[in-house]
């Protein structure tokens, strides 16, 4: 008898196992906008699922959301909208009414409520590598982190998920290294050549919720606009009709905005170990003609910032001799390459005095890093930051 009753418990426990709702990954933020928020995040079941937020450290307003049931993994989806402008949410998670995830370090912020409020966002590419690989995108993540005061979001230059952007990857390499900020910090990556290594629609999509098809898209903060293109293996994801959407898009933006970004993958001109990419030479005209202030890229596992550039890919001479403290960049714009969020260049002697050095770089770092930009108003304050330490690599002002 006491050997059938030890049997029949261990089945309990093991059936108690089995049906308990076990959170498998952190809830993260996407389209964190004026007045919504998406808040995501995967368990191993679930029926139904629900937030409650508030503006205490009890949140108690409760709004429920989807589930999708992928057989070994439920993903939730709760968007949230009509809330306060420049406010301060908490949240909890729940699925299947059990409590997941909540406490002090699940918030959101939502957008400033005024054109002129000061905000902040960072940026980095390259992330995903595994650790066992010398990846560090945990140590950069810890970096964002500890900053005095959090950026408002992130943007994700591209090879989000190595080796090949498989989301059978994605948790181990880049969800869970990065865990402490995609809580409260809302994320919004665009496609490299690495995440392309497989279809994104079975993948990158998968992972993420972007505006428009999620290839290319864009999206509005306080008083500038921001813009995602896909440059696939070097050459843009379905050419023409994405050309046609970003000039499109472009001149719908003009007047309405002090500042405009534009972020991808690959550079165009640089003096890194990459070549010259002519698909992003070719946008160089649409950049300069329609007034985009700072061009965004990874690819390259090191820093790299060029003079300013015209819509010929020229330096502007005006503004070669002092590179720290610019005034509004008249047709032409700053490309910056910030692609060692997780991995780094090994066996490279990066920049190696010459011709294209002279020429066109204004400043350089071969160092695990991120960049942090700060907009107040029309003044913007740029820093390349060190993964390790916090050092500043770099820093430039921009005064329109």
């Amino acid at each position: 008898m006491l050997f059938i009753s030890c049997k029949s418990t261990k089945t309990e426990v093991e059936h108690d196992h089995q049906s308990e709702t076990i959170l498998l990954r952190q809830p993260y933020l996407q389209n964190a906008y004026a007045d919504s928020v998406s808040i995501l995040w995967i368990t191993n079941k679930g029926e139904n699922t629900y937030v409650k937020y508030g503006k205490s450290g009890e949140p108690d307003t409760k709004v429920y959301g989807t589930v999708v049931n992928e057989g070994n993994k439920v993903r939730s989806t709760v968007t949230i909208k009509d809330i306060e402008r420049g406010a301060t949410y908490f949240y909890a998670i729940y699925t299947d009414d059990k409590l997941l995830a909540s406490g002090d370090d699940y918030f959101f912020r939502t957008e400033p409520d005024s054109d002129v409020a000061k905000f902040s966002f960072y940026a980095m590419g390259d992330i995903g590598e595994p650790l066992i690989k010398g990846g560090f995108p945990h140590i950069t993540s810890n970096q964002i982190n500890n900053l005095e005061r959090k950026p408002d979001f992130g943007i994700g230059l591209g090879d989000i998920i190595y080796p090949d952007g498989e989301s059978s990857f994605a948790d181990a390499y880049l969800f869970k290294p990065m865990e402490p900020i995609l809580k409260n910090i809302p994320f919004y990556p665009a496609l490299g050549n690495h995440d392309w290594h497989v279809d994104p629609n079975k993948n990158f999509e998968k992972e993420w919720k972007l505006p428009n098809n999620e290839h290319y898209y864009s999206f509005d903060y306080v008083n500038a606009h921001f813009i995602a293109l896909d440059t696939r293996d070097g050459v843009l994801y379905d050419a023409e009709n994405q050309v046609q959407w970003f000039e499109k898009d472009l001149i719908q933006a003009q007047a309405k905005y002090d500042w405009i970004f534009v972020y991808f993958h690959h550079n165009g001109k640089t003096c890194t170990y990459k070549r010259d990419y002519q698909s992003v030479i070719d946008l160089y005209p649409l950049f300069s003609k329609y007034n985009v202030d700072i061009v965004l890229n990874g690819h390259a596992h090191t820093y790299e910032r060029l003079h300013p550039l015209d819509a010929s890919g020229n330096v502007i001479e005006t503004y070669r001799n002092n590179i720290y403290d610019y005034p509004l960049i008249s047709n032409g714009f700053i490309q910056i390459t910030t692609g060692a969020g997780g991995k780094i260049k090994k066996n490279w002697k990066p920049y190696v005095p010459g011709a294209c050095m002279k020429n066109i770089v204004a400043a350089n770092a071969h160092r695990g890093h991120f960049s942090l930009l700060k907009i107040a108003g029309k003044r913007l304050e740029f820093q390349a930051i060190s993964s390790i330490g916090g050092e500043v690599l770099d820093a430039f002002v921009i005064s329109k």
